[in-house]
């Protein structure tokens, strides 16, 4: 018993320090150039390394060509503000543009604290927010359009996201990615549009992974989550990667489970 409660232990301490780089490869038909996209999600203020240090220089050693932030950098429950999350994206923006959606943590903050300025710091560091808006971006002679959805699946009709996926044009890109911080946005609503990945986060990995069993919970989904880590196909055909994000927001431990940095390479 003794030595199962140790390697317990060991476990969740190792998942507090460190990270692994989880690599997905996918394939369109359209681009003429691969991209590599980097997608890291769920920070709460964690840093690896002094003031991030670890993290961007591995960032900037895969050389991506798009960073991707899925929301949750910061942490509603922190006292300390989140400097250090403006000086990450400072110091990634210097390796590649970045673009990021908000996460429940940050709206928190925006809509419940009134922090006015939290938007306009991370844009001065260099985050373009997709917020219900779409962007896009020429690479290599190729228009990758980027969609990032705020909220919930059950705000999808309130607060503009259903006119932002509306009047999304079909045929003015050749490789669209649509960002949303719940997963389950995409199987209850989002795959009822055209796009060729989605990408999200919030649940960290189900915080719990068992042998057999897989992800434990899912604020969204309960026990056994569906949509928790990994890759999924969606009913539009499109990928589906969940992240098991960076950090964690509350008392639950990660268990089996480390922090992921998402690397895509497209070809």
């Amino acid at each position: 018993v003794f030595g199962i409660l140790a390697a317990l232990v060991l476990n969740i301490l190792y998942n507090r320090t460190n990270y692994t780089a989880e690599f997905y490869q996918m394939s369109s038909k359209r681009l003429t150039h691969g991209i590599r996209m980097v997608f890291l999600t769920d920070l709460h203020l964690r840093e690896y390394g002094q003031d991030n240090k670890d993290l961007t220089d591995d960032i900037e050693r895969l050389s991506p060509d798009i960073i991707i932030l899925g929301g949750d950098m910061v942490n509603c429950n922190s006292k300390d503000g989140y400097d250090s999350m403006i000086s990450l994206c400072r110091r990634l923006s210097e390796t590649a543009p970045v673009y990021g959606v908000l996460g429940n943590h940050e709206d928190v903050e925006i809509f419940i604290k009134n922090d006015e300025e939290l938007v306009s710091r991370f844009e001065k560091a260099g985050v373009t927010f997709l917020r219900n808006t779409e962007e896009k971006v020429m690479l290599y002679g190729n228009t990758v359009s980027l969609v990032g959805i705020e909220g919930k699946p059950e705000d999808f009709e309130n607060y503009g996201a259903k006119e932002c996926m509306d009047s999304l044009q079909e045929e003015d890109y050749d490789f669209r990615v649509c960002i949303a911080h719940v997963p389950t946005y995409f199987p209850s609503v989002l795959e009822n549009y055209a796009f060729d990945l989605g990408l999200s986060g919030h649940v960290h990995g189900g915080i719990v992974q068992l042998p057999k069993l897989g992800p434990i919970y899912s604020a969204e989904e309960g026990f056994l989550p569906e949509y928790a880590s990994g890759e999924y196909e969606l009913s539009n055909g499109a990928p589906l990667i969940v992240s098991r994000g960076l950090g964690d927001s509350g008392w639950a431990p990660r268990i089996n489970n480390i922090p992921e940095l998402s690397v895509i390479d497209i070809s």
